[in-house]
Parts: C-alpha cells; sequence; structure tokens
C-alpha cells in the first residue's frame, strides 16, 4: 500500500514538473522577451562636428567654418507608461558641440513590446509621435535577411529600410551590424537650433566664408543678387541621416550604435536656389557606455537563458524521472501482490 502512495505521488510530481517546464517554456519566456515594464537605457557617444559654425547664423560668432570639434552625446530611452502588449516610451537624445550648451530633443513613442515598433499615438495623446517601423533596439533574436527591418529617423519623420552588414564583437557580446540611411527634409530645425531663415544682411557678411562649399559663380554673382532679396531669405534644411546599429544576436538589445548627419540648407534667391552644405555629425558610442552596454546586455541574456533554457529542461528531465520512478515502483508493488496472492492460494489448496 505504501509503494502504491509513493508512486502516485511522484506521479503527479512528475506530470506537475513536465507542465511547468512547457508553462515556462510557452507562456512565461514569450512574456520575458518582451520590452520590459521598468526600461531604463542610457547610451553615450561622442564625435566631431564639421561644417559651418551655427553661431554665425544668428550672428553670435564670426568664424564661419569649424572643423573636427568635439561632440559629446547621449541617449536615453525609458518606460513611461504600459498598455498591455504596448509601452509608452520616451526617447532624450541630449548633444553638446565643442562644449557648448547642450541641445535636447525628447519624442515619446507608442511601442509594440514584442516587435519593439512603433505605432500610431493613442487616442488623445498629443504628446505621442505616430510613427513606424523600429525607434530603439531589435526584437530578441533579431534577423539577419534583407528587408526585414526599417529603422525610423526622427529627424525627417520617416521609416528607411534596414540592411545587415555583418558581425562583430563588442563589449564582450556577439553583435550583428545594421545600417539605415534616411533623406529627407528636416522636420524641426528649430530643435537643432537652426533657423528658418536668413537676415540678407547676414548673408552678405556669410558669403566670403562659403568659398569651396559653394559654386564661385554663384558667389561672385551674389552682390548684384542681393538689393532684390527680401530682408529674410527662407532657408529649406535637408537631413541625410545613416544611423549604425549594433544589435545583440541573442536578444537584440542595443549594445552600441551611432550615426553620420549631413545637414545642407537651400537658400531661395529668387533667380535661383542655393544648396549649401551646413555640417557633417558623426558619433559613436563610447568605450565605456560599450561595456557598460555589454555588461548589462550579457546579465540581461543570462537570466533569459536561465528561464527560457535552463529550468525548463531541468524541469522536463526531472518531471520524466519521477515519472520513470512512479512506473517502476507501480510494477513492484504489482509482482509483490501478485506474488503473495499466488502463494496464499497454494497454501490453502495444501491445507485442504
Amino acid at each position: 500500500m505504501r509503494s502504491t502512495r509513493t508512486s502516485i505521488l511522484l506521479a503527479v510530481v512528475g506530470v506537475l514538473l513536465i507542465v511547468a517546464a512547457a508553462v515556462v517554456r510557452f507562456v512565461v519566456v514569450p512574456s520575458a522577451t518582451d520590452l520590459p515594464e521598468d526600461l531604463d537605457v542610457t547610451l553615450r557617444f561622442d564625435g566631431t562636428y564639421d561644417g559651418i559654425n551655427p553661431g554665425v547664423l544668428s550672428g553670435e560668432a564670426t568664424e564661419v567654418l569649424l572643423e573636427d570639434v568635439p561632440i559629446e552625446a547621449s541617449r536615453r530611452v525609458q518606460a513611461e507608461s504600459v498598455d498591455g502588449d504596448t509601452e509608452i516610451v520616451l526617447r532624450t537624445d541630449e548633444r553638446s558641440i565643442g562644449g557648448g550648451e547642450p541641445a535636447v530633443t525628447e519624442a515619446r513613442f507608442n511601442v509594440d513590446r514584442g516587435t519593439a515598433e512603433a505605432l500610431p499615438a493613442p487616442d488623445g495623446a498629443d504628446d505621442v509621435t505616430s510613427a513606424e517601423a523600429l525607434v530603439f533596439t531589435l526584437p530578441v533574436d533579431p534577423s539577419t535577411e534583407e528587408g526585414a527591418y526599417e529603422y525610423w529617423d526622427h529627424y525627417t519623420l520617416q521609416a528607411a529600410p534596414v540592411t545587415f552588414e555583418g558581425e562583430e564583437t563588442l563589449g564582450g557580446r556577439d553583435v550583428y551590424r545594421y545600417e539605415s540611411v534616411a533623406d529627407g527634409e528636416l522636420a524641426d530645425p528649430a530643435a537643432l537650433g537652426l533657423p528658418t531663415s536668413l537676415p540678407k544682411a547676414q548673408l552678405e557678411a556669410l558669403a566670403p566664408g562659403l568659398t569651396g562649399l559653394v559654386d564661385p559663380q554663384l558667389l561672385a554673382a551674389l552682390p548684384a543678387v542681393l538689393p532684390s532679396l527680401p530682408a529674410e531669405i527662407p532657408i529649406a534644411w535637408n537631413s541625410r541621416t545613416t544611423t549604425f546599429v549594433d544589435a545583440d544576436q541573442a536578444i537584440g538589445a542595443t549594445v552600441a550604435g551611432g550615426s553620420t548627419q549631413e545637414i545642407s540648407g537651400s537658400l531661395d534667391l529668387g533667380v535661383t536656389v542655393v544648396d549649401v552644405p551646413f555640417a557633417t555629425i558623426d558619433v559613436y558610442s563610447t568605450d565605456d557606455s560599450i561595456d557598460e552596454r555589454g555588461s548589462d546586455v550579457g546579465d540581461d541574456s543570462n537570466l533569459l537563458d536561465l528561464v527560457g533554457t535552463i529550468l525548463p529542461i531541468v524541469a522536463l528531465v526531472l518531471g520524466l524521472l519521477l515519472l520513470l520512478a512512479a512506473i517502476l515502483l507501480a510494477v513492484r508493488a504489482a509482482r509483490r501482490t501478485g506474488g503473495t496472492s499466488r502463494t496464499g492460494g497454494s497454501t490453502a489448496a495444501h491445507a485442504a
């Protein structure tokens, strides 16, 4: 009787362990791969600025061209609210050129927690950008197939195709390198401290410093054109940004990244439109940032391996072993009971 109760208990525990393994693998793990509710990631960058001194546009500086001016920048991504399978994410970009006052831009996105892609803004959320495609990270187990992803460019408010560029090891993690190029009209010049018009007098003062950037014939004709121009000359800004993302091969998290942004301005001079290369801004993750992100991503990956692989396998193996033990005990108990019955029967017959 005791063996029977033990075999039943072992069988029940074994079945529960097998069920637990299935629940962890097919219910808990998909949930664990979603963007966390407490998402808070910061990347730090450095790089250079080459081009026209922004200060000359406002009359605050006299030096027209800048070369290899150091840049410090950061990007912080944090969850603000969660609603089921989506969450509102705040992305804060900060950039300082030559130790000057940092320019800060903020953008909120409604992100699918499973695919990491931006969605239309929820009803009534006027401060959330209606975007599409990836905005800061790739999903778990990222694809290297052509056309698998698009990346959202906040400068031009458009999604651009992502191309797979190869593999690398950064911060102790194996990463996939991706690249995306977005080219179009700058949506918010003021966010970068750029004016939408230029005073005619300022253009006249700026002209000598544009040698090498603008067609010499246009510069030579500028004095004759200036009298007919309005007091404020409109500027249309264009941005071409090549974005680099180094994503962890296992969980898709960004380990490092950067961008090369080329900004140009188009001035309407009435008789012609002059395109002026304004600046090239190169930034990439700092070594310290890469090491910190590599460590954090490694911890997250190890936890996911523990929950998604090790625990289900251990639970499954233990469950199967307990079921095997229960079967062996049940068989042994059955043999013992059968043997006792046969012995008892023979004794009774002999006595008769």
